[in-house]
């Protein structure tokens, strides 16, 4: 009977009026990191810790142990002090057959002395269906005869059940495989003595300890599991909603991989009409990159999302320079009316009056060549001169792209070092002057235009969703031929 837990990705798409739904992205956890969660919450709950000091017991009802069934013990000492009957102790010894053995094996004195584990390991049977087996490693001890290791699996089902954007998760029943037992014998003990008693015992405890670990162990740990399960596949949205101008993400399909969970996420931005630049309503799917090598999650954009993306969460705003600022004096001098016209030369007076503005209406672009992301943010330099004249130059600055990931932001920055300017139209008669131009744009643009519109794109950061366990704020930026992979390292 399947245990039906409450929806834990169930988020439907809101209407198109509330923002620009994105085409998907996708978050991934890998399947060695959610191993590893499950065996330390149950390390850290103790759940094998309810077996210790019980008997194995084979009529509980009774609350009779093992050793009421081995012949050499004393059925009323057993039942009262657990002692042994001495007088079938030679005839073991003696080799002589003890018809009776099976029939008084009936329970008393095999008690687990200790646990250890369990050791989960995970195995993906489809892409809706994983399967979590818990080892548990428990220590017998047979009054002072015999000492065991006995090792038994544990079994629980995880399956994933869509329903258009709708996923539950339905934890399937808990149960020991037949067949899984594996016994030890710890210590020196006399073959003769224990090699006809131990295999009763192990037909003992196949019998019995299934029953004493599904009524003991499955239930705390389908509770713990579950509760994993919530907390790990859940995405709290950035930030709290509270109306329309929040960007939101939603969960629209999960399924299991062999090395991760893999889930669909819709990005909802607050995206206005103008905003963006002409994109595919829905780009065509490309094969997922593996995960990094040693990480523990990720969350992977393809290039062109991104700059979607970017492109609605830009904000333009208008660089005025004072032309008296020395950064600007050459450009200054490049573009003022005395330099561009024949005639007398333009007065300090009158370039007092001249205006500097720095226009870039257009959001910078991503781009990948191989494992490298550069970049670019097309604009224009404008001089006011007196009387309403002015002239400018268009420029397109490309920088190797810095991301960064704090306060569950994803931050893009220009690296100034690294920046390149390529020039656009701009007046004829500095045609001879070109190179002089560039130069003099080239450093006026990294001393100041660059600081400013980094600290721009600071203040309008992509939010990241927060997963309980996950934390983005370690995490580095992978890249691919076709993705952008913001991965969680172990």
């Amino acid at each position: 009977m399947r245990l039906l837990w409450a929806s834990l990705l169930c988020w439907a798409l809101p209407p198109p009026a509330q923002g620009k739904a994105h085409s998907p992205l996708y978050l991934r956890v890998s399947k060695g990191q959610l191993q590893t969660d499950i065996s330390d919450l149950f390390a850290e709950h103790q759940v094998l810790s309810r077996v210790v000091r019980v008997p194995v017991t084979g009529t509980p009802r009774e609350g009779a142990t093992v050793l009421d069934h081995l012949p050499f013990v004393s059925k009323s000492l057993s039942k009262k002090s657990s002692g042994l009957d001495l007088s079938l102790v030679g005839d073991l010894l003696s080799g002589k057959s003890l018809p009776l053995l099976s029939d008084q094996l009936q329970a008393a004195g095999l008690v687990i002395e200790d646990a250890k584990g369990p050791e989960v390991t995970l195995q993906i049977l489809s892409d809706s269906l994983l399967q979590v087996t818990l080892c548990c490693k428990l220590y017998l001890s047979l009054q002072e005869i015999l000492r065991l290791k006995v090792i038994k699996n544990i079994r629980m089902g995880v399956r994933l059940e869509q329903t258009g954007n709708r996923t539950t998760v339905a934890l399937e029943e808990c149960h020991t495989p037949p067949g899984s037992l594996s016994m030890e014998i710890l210590g020196q003990t006399d073959a003769l003595l224990v090699d006809k008693p131990l295999e009763l015992v192990a037909g003992v405890l196949d019998h019995s300890l299934p029953f004493l670990l599904q009524k003991m162990v499955c239930p705390p740990a389908t509770a713990l599991l579950s509760s994993l399960l919530e907390d790990l596949l859940t995405i709290v949205l950035p930030p709290a909603i509270s109306g329309p101008e929040d960007v939101q993400y939603y969960v629209t399909t999960t399924e299991f991989r062999e090395e991760a969970i893999l889930m669909r996420v819709q990005l909802v931005t607050p995206c206005g009409p103008g905003q963006r630049a002409p994109r595919p309503d829905h780009l065509a799917p490309r094969p997922l990159p593996p995960l990094t090598p040693g990480s523990m999650a990720d969350l992977v954009f393809q290039m062109e999302l991104y700059n979607d993306i970017l492109s609605c969460l830009y904000a333009s705003k208008e660089v005025r320079v004072a032309p008296r600022d020395p950064a600007a004096a050459d450009l200054v001098q490049l573009l003022s009316p005395g330099e561009l016209e024949p005639g007398p030369t333009a007065s300090d007076g009158s370039r007092g009056s001249m205006g500097l503005t720095i226009n870039t209406p257009d959001p910078p672009t991503v781009h990948l060549n191989g494992h490298t992301a550069t970049v670019t943010q097309p604009g224009s330099l404008v001089l006011l001169g007196p009387n309403n004249t002015s002239s400018s130059i268009s420029w397109k600055l490309l920088t190797r792209a810095a991301f960064s990931s704090t306060n569950q932001k994803l931050k893009l920055q220009f690296t100034p070092n690294s920046a390149v300017v390529t020039l656009g139209p701009y007046p004829a008669v500095l045609k001879k002057q070109e190179e002089q131009l560039r130069a003099s744009l080239s450093g006026f643009l990294k001393r100041r235009f660059l600081p400013h519109h980094n600290a721009q794109l600071r203040g309008h950061s992509l939010p990241l969703p927060n997963v309980k366990g996950l934390s983005f704020n370690q995490a580095h930026m992978d890249l691919s031929e076709d993705y952008l992979l913001l991965t969680i390292p172990e």
